[in-house]
């Protein structure tokens, strides 16, 4: 698509005439008695995304919306934005108005009434950051009412508590607020009083501020608080045509009950997937019938290695590898699990899918790995590409998540070598990370080449070494005896965690996974499809394999 070619300081005049082309994506399903079409219409402006949920009616509906007020309406609108392309319309518009976003939402509004050919007066509208790809739709039914409610939602970077936080922002001066926003679109059958329908806005962020306390999302400003909502939640309610008519939409009525269940599980759907919040025990994995041997030593932590054939740029594919492994890792009582390197990517993902969709840490993903590891009680070791959130640099890395779900942090690697990981700034030395009350060090593949990066650990106390690594046994280039003497050298156990399968630029089908201790191989596993590899280990007794 073409890009819009933006630049600081043009009008609304200028930016209409250069806009880019919008492409409805397949219908989302709406029930028929709310008489109602909606899509998501995507287009690409700069270079980033925009997606707006477009609803529209047959003829004019009564809304009522907490951004454009009462309006009798032919559509109603959700506008989304890349965060980044956020930024920069606002910096244009502020130029024009001083309130920057706003300004970019009318111009949407308008654009959308122009190729809907309507007058923008008949448009209620809303805006987000929060990707329209993690759209939630929900609808609940009860005899003759029908409610459903369709929702985006943020809480990671602006969730607040009501009556706690304060507010910074006073309209008309040249600040943006904060961005992080749950959207929520109400249409339903029911013919709503304009009273009942101020009534449904009450009820509808009753749902939401259940939903959040639920989750548990804490106040961005005040984490030790719950949040209550976000600093600038926005709600659209559509009355309808066909149904029954209501003039309360309260707790107690029928029609409010619907709104507030449907609210509430949209909200969580939404969450979830925007920011990986989950219900607790929503990713407790289903008991495994077959039976699991106990570990031979008493308080031994039973570790599996997923020895991964991760594709070189399936992302969305290796993240389903990944959890997968987890799910067996989980019904073979597994404590610990520990991925290869990069296991997220492949190693040579670059070329293939480039660096610009690696979100800053933690991502999504990573939240719904610590809802992972909190409902099944398993600390996750797990290779993946991360972007600094501060600095913006990107790292070779291993975030580490203990049993309660709590993401510890991330290792990055140091020893960077070899085109395929120029796009990888080395980290720096970092202290073990306690996992069930063990000092653990992380070192990622030719990490282990550096006898000081293995040593300074022993130093800090650690009690084992875990590598998560990408190296096939490439002759001179390959590990050799270089696991066991850094075990040799620290008194330290270290266990590895390869890879397998086939990319076009390297074969790891060969690639071993390894036990060392004492200058020794104790254990070493391979195979040339995914498996699991699982040892039991106690810090007095050292290691015993696993049926395999």
């Amino acid at each position: 698509m073409a890009s819009a070619g933006l630049m600081i300081g043009l009008t609304t005049t200028a930016l209409a005439d250069s806009a880019v082309s919008r492409k409805p994506v397949g219908e989302i399903a709406i029930p028929s008695n709310i008489q109602a079409q909606a899509q998501v219409v995507r287009a690409e402006r700069e270079g980033l995304w925009e997606k707006t949920l477009v609803v529209s009616f047959p003829q004019k509906r009564r809304t009522l919306g907490t951004y454009d007020g009462l309006v009798e309406a032919k559509a109603v609108i959700n506008h989304s934005a890349h965060p980044e392309l956020w930024k920069k319309m606002s910096t244009i518009f502020r130029n024009q108005d001083g309130r920057g976003g706003r300004a970019y939402t009318n111009y949407i509004q308008a654009q959308t009434a122009r190729q809907l050919h309507l007058k923008r007066r008949e448009i209620n509208a809303m805006a987000t950051a929060a990707d329209m790809d993690n759209l939630a739709v929900v609808t609940r039914e009860y005899g003759p009412l029908t409610v459903t409610v369709l929702a985006t939602a943020g809480a990671r970077s602006n969730a607040q508590r009501t009556g706690v936080d304060i507010g910074t922002y006073i309209e008309g001066e040249k600040k943006t607020p904060p961005h992080g926003t749950i959207n929520i679109m109400l249409l339903t059958n029911a013919r709503l009083t304009d009273g009942a329908m101020a009534r449904a806005i009450v009820t509808v962020t009753e749902g939401k501020t259940a939903a959040l306390e639920d989750l548990k999302v804490p106040s961005t400003y005040t984490p030790e608080a719950q949040a209550t909502g976000t600093g600038t939640d926005s709600v659209i309610v559509v009355s309808g045509t066909t149904g029954p008519r209501a003039s309360s939409a309260g707790g107690h009525s029928r029609i409010g009950e619907l709104i507030g269940k449907a609210t509430y599980a949209a909200v969580v759907e939404a969450l979830g997937k925007q920011n990986g919040f989950f219900l607790p025990g929503a990713k407790r994995f289903a008991e495994d019938k077959q039976a699991v041997a106990k570990p031979k030593y008493k308080d031994a932590i039973r570790i599996a290695l997923l020895h991964l054939a991760s594709l070189p740029g399936d992302i969305a594919g290796n993240r389903t590898a990944i959890e997968a492994g987890i799910r067996e890792a989980v019904g073979r009582g597994a404590d610990w699990v520990v991925t290869p390197e990069l296991a997220e990517t492949g190693y040579n993902f670059v070329k293939r899918v480039g660096t610009n969709w690696i979100a800053p840490f933690p991502d999504a993903w990573m939240h719904s790995l610590a809802a992972i590891a909190r409902d099944n009680r398993v600390a996750l070791f797990v290779g993946f590409a991360e972007r600094d959130a501060k600095t913006g640099k990107l790292h070779n890395s291993v975030a580490v998540i203990d049993r309660s779900g709590a993401i510890l942090g991330s290792y990055r690697k140091r020893l960077v070598h070899g085109r395929a990981e120029s796009w990888s700034a080395p980290g720096t030395e970092h202290a073990p990370f306690v996992v069930d009350g063990v000092p653990v060090g992380v070192l990622i593949c030719a990490d282990a080449y550096k006898p000081e990066f293995a040593a300074g650990y022993r130093l800090q106390g650690a009690s084992i070494l875990l590598s998560p690594a990408n190296w096939p046994p490439a002759g001179e280039l390959g590990p050799r005896d270089t696991w066991e003497k850094r075990s040799q050298e620290t008194g330290l156990p270290l266990v590895v965690n390869n890879r397998t399968g086939i990319e076009p630029e390297l074969d790891f089908t060969q690639g071993q996974s390894a036990v060392s201790a004492n200058g020794e191989r104790l254990f070493s596993f391979n195979s040339p499809t995914t498996g699991v590899f699982i040892v039991d280990w106690n810090g007095k007794n050292g290691f015993m394999p696993v049926a395999q």
